[in-house]
């Protein structure tokens, strides 16, 4: 069997195509910084990757709120002039959260670098604000173009953004352009995809003054007021906490160890991302299609969870055995430690990694009341976890340890959640 009937084997037919677009372009778009990386650690320095994890995790953070996740809503409405209006609402509010951002490091620098415990970003806080832009444009175009069906935008978007990254990271660094070179080089990958991102979403987009109508666009954001009350908090809840290591680490331990832990979580996630995303994607779409035509997803998200499972367990259990090995060879001896770090976090990855591209059925039926609570409970047991590593034992593995089986717990409830959930339909007077 080639590895293309696999593939098709492992998805459903009727979205096997939409998936394939993604996964290879994201393929391509995750090889790129992994084979860059391995350049990038013999060029930079620990503090210099520490740094550029401290910012990227900001960006992460700081995304979620950019555009109050109005992009999760341009896939919803079953009227493409509907989706439309929140597509051009989504991407005014990130032009002005991102300049009301802008004000506010202006205005309270000192305050917020204080905040942050003076973590060596120092000036590059001005250009967070610019970095928010670019990424708010790019969620609201990749919804649109979810909406349409046209996944190869999305994967050349991805592509564009990781190897204008890369390229510039490593010819900064060749420059000697150190201290800032990886920072830089996000950036410039941000800018490359929002310009192409916004290009391709208006070449062929037809706007009418309807379409403008603030009046239009406050109706369409009370029917789906649930997707960013909701959806903004979970999302930030949830990033604050996958990114607190960063933060916590630099404080308990050094942003060295910050670096070292970075370089592990953005390597063995490469699987997750590489096809969870793709399929996060395409299964958003599927899912709202089904369910708004009446129908339950409990089918889509056992299957899913089914082909997810045999998709990932090679590759994972490889990456168990071999991580220090693997670490060592491709980035330094000096990154080992990065090795171990990943054979820790294993476990909670794989279980996330099932969950992630299905968690948007939480979103789909209408539960994110729910998934708030979920991941403020989370919060606090991943900061008590990181905590405890560091005042009762004084070790950064107990950390990472205790921080990991806190996501194992927790990804195991959540998918038995989204099991149960799944077979929620919408009634006959909201199918009307």
């Amino acid at each position: 069997m080639s590895i293309k009937e696999k593939v098709n084997d492992i998805f459903n037919k009727d979205i096997y195509k939409n998936v394939f677009i993604l996964f290879s372009g994201f393929s391509v778009a995750q090889l790129i910084p992994l084979l860059a990386t391995i350049a990038l650690t013999r060029i930079f320095t620990k503090e210099q990757f520490g740094i550029f994890f401290i910012y990227s995790s900001l960006c992460s953070i700081l995304s979620m709120v950019i555009s109050l996740k109005l992009e999760l809503a341009i896939v919803l409405p079953k009227k493409n002039e509907d989706g439309k209006t929140l597509f051009l609402t989504s991407l005014l509010t990130s032009f002005i959260l991102s300049f009301i951002a802008f004000l506010l490091i202006i205005f309270f620098f000192d305050h917020i670098n204080a905040m942050l415990g003076e973590k060596n970003i120092e000036f590059l806080l001005y250009f967070l604000p610019l970095s928010l832009l670019f990424l708010g444009i790019t969620q609201s175009c990749s919804y649109w173009f979810n909406r349409n069906n046209n996944f190869k935008s999305i994967s050349i978007a991805r592509i564009a953004k990781s190897s204008s990254s890369s390229v510039m990271q490593i010819g900064l660094g060749l420059l000697s352009f150190l201290r800032y070179g990886l920072v830089t080089g996000l950036i410039s990958g941000q800018f490359v995809s929002a310009v192409y991102s916004l290009y391709i979403s208006f070449k062929n987009l037809v706007i009418e003054k309807k379409d403008l109508s603030f009046q239009k666009a406050f109706q369409l954001l009370k029917k789906y007021k649930s997707v960013p009350i909701y959806n903004t908090s979970v999302a930030v809840s949830n990033a604050i906490s996958n990114h607190m290591p960063i933060f916590l680490l630099t404080a308990f331990y050094s942003i060295e160890m910050t670096a070292i832990y970075g370089l592990a979580n953005r390597i063995i996630a490469t699987p997750l991302n590489l096809v969870g995303q793709s399929v996060e994607q395409v299964l958003y779409n599927e899912a709202t299609k089904r369910y708004n035509k009446g129908e339950s997803l409990r089918k889509l998200v056992i299957s899913s969870y089914k082909k997810l499972a045999k998709l990932a367990i090679i590759p994972f259990i490889i990456l168990l055995f071999t991580a220090p090995f693997l670490f060592s060879f491709f980035f330094g001896v000096e990154w080992k430690l990065a090795g171990t770090f990943s054979q820790i976090l294993i476990p909670w990855l794989f279980l996330g990694f099932l969950n992630y591209p299905l968690s948007y059925i939480i979103t789909v039926v209408n539960k994110q009341s729910s998934l708030l609570v979920y991941n403020i409970i989370l919060l606090i047991f991943r900061f008590i976890a990181l905590y405890v590593g560091y005042k009762y034992f004084n070790s950064i593995i107990y950390s990472i340890s205790l921080y990991a089986l806190v996501g194992v717990v927790f990804n195991i409830f959540l998918l038995i959640y989204i099991i149960k959930i799944s077979d929620t339909k919408l009634n006959k007077e909201t199918l009307q």
